[in-house]
């Protein structure tokens, strides 16, 4: 009889650890929120769309490179090519290269994680609550609502890290990295205008700003060219000291500081919207290996074991999965 295994978070991350392991034992993956993607998500808003999380990805391992490849010949990741400008305080503009492919998935940034997710078990909108103890080899699981999930000899959480150690409570030695790895916070502006993008950058870098980075998401390979959408992302360190702060008041104060920095005005804008992502990204870069415990047949991998890149995501998920192949 196959092992059952529980994973927590359908990122890429979770994903790939499932679809590594579903060969060799019975997978479920669950997700709190109402679709896969985790940082990989795309926002909705007819007819504007928005990468709202992860803007794209570099390939910069030969393993990582060979994994996308079938991917960039059927069309479902391509890179994305264009322009990139430098926007400083004083609202100068100046060129900013890119030194190496940046990919993007099509026709939004989560149709790499549903495509990945096609196969597998996913159960949605569903939130798992922390480990009670371990019956007869087994975790029973079940949800904030103490709604039964089935028993399971594995449980594996790809959630960030202050999610993962409420989690693992009671089962995670206290000197662990999860413990002290610290994660930053974002704010992301969406606004969309039913018109094309009429200026000849498609993203910006942005210094001495409450911004860091402004994309036109519209001008990505595959979406729709006759509509603006722009995602706008905050900087980290203004995220953190206002993390807690109202979310209007925070959307209407970072509009008018894009307007400032941009010059774009968006009074006539047709969708605008403020995100914020309370753990977006790993405080300072990380070396350590993904968590297992085969005793206790718990583990968990992540942002904390290097940086917020989707390429580390996916290497430490692939080295994840070898290893708890070889302990079923």
């Amino acid at each position: 009889m196959k092992k059952q295994i529980a994973i927590i978070g359908a990122g890429i991350s979770g994903l790939t650890l499932a679809q590594n392991l579903k060969d060799d034992a019975e997978v479920v993956v669950y997700e709190k929120a109402r679709g896969v993607g985790g940082r990989m998500s795309t926002r909705h808003a007819d007819p504007f769309y928005f990468d709202h999380g992860t803007q794209y990805f570099t390939a910069r391992s030969p393993a990582f490179q060979r994994y996308i490849a079938p991917m960039i010949e059927t069309g479902l990741i391509a890179p994305w090519e264009g322009k990139v400008i430098t926007l400083k305080e004083d609202r100068t503009v100046a060129d900013c290269m890119w030194n190496e492919p940046h990919y993007v998935a099509v026709s939004n940034m989560n149709s790499l994680c549903k495509h990945l997710a096609l196969d597998l078990k996913i159960t949605l909108s569903t939130e798992v609550a922390p480990l009670a103890n371990k019956e007869s080899n087994s975790w029973f699981l079940v949800d904030k609502e103490g709604n039964e999930l089935g028993a399971y000899d594995w449980v594996i959480s790809t959630a960030p890290p202050v999610q993962t150690r409420r989690l693992f409570a009671d089962y995670l030695q206290a000197d662990h990295p999860l413990n002290a790895t610290p994660m930053l916070g974002c704010f992301t502006l969406m606004i969309g205008f039913h018109a094309p993008w009429d200026k000849p950058w498609m993203a910006a870098k942005v210094h001495a700003s409450p911004f860091e980075w402004i994309a036109v998401n519209s001008s990505k390979p595959g979406r729709n060219k006759s509509i603006t959408s722009i995602v706008a992302n905050s900087s980290h360190a203004w995220a953190e000291a206002h993390i807690d702060d109202d979310i209007n008041e925070t959307g209407k104060f970072l509009r008018r500081e894009f307007e400032y920095i941009s010059g774009i005005d968006t009074s006539a804008a047709d969708h605008f919207s403020c995100h914020r992502w309370r753990y977006a990204l790993v405080g300072e870069p990380q070396d350590h290996n993904p968590y297992v415990d085969t005793a206790q047949g718990i583990a968990s991998t992540g942002d904390w074991c290097s940086v917020s890149r989707i390429e580390d995501a996916w290497q430490n998920a692939v080295k994840l999965a070898n290893v708890v192949r070889r302990s079923l």
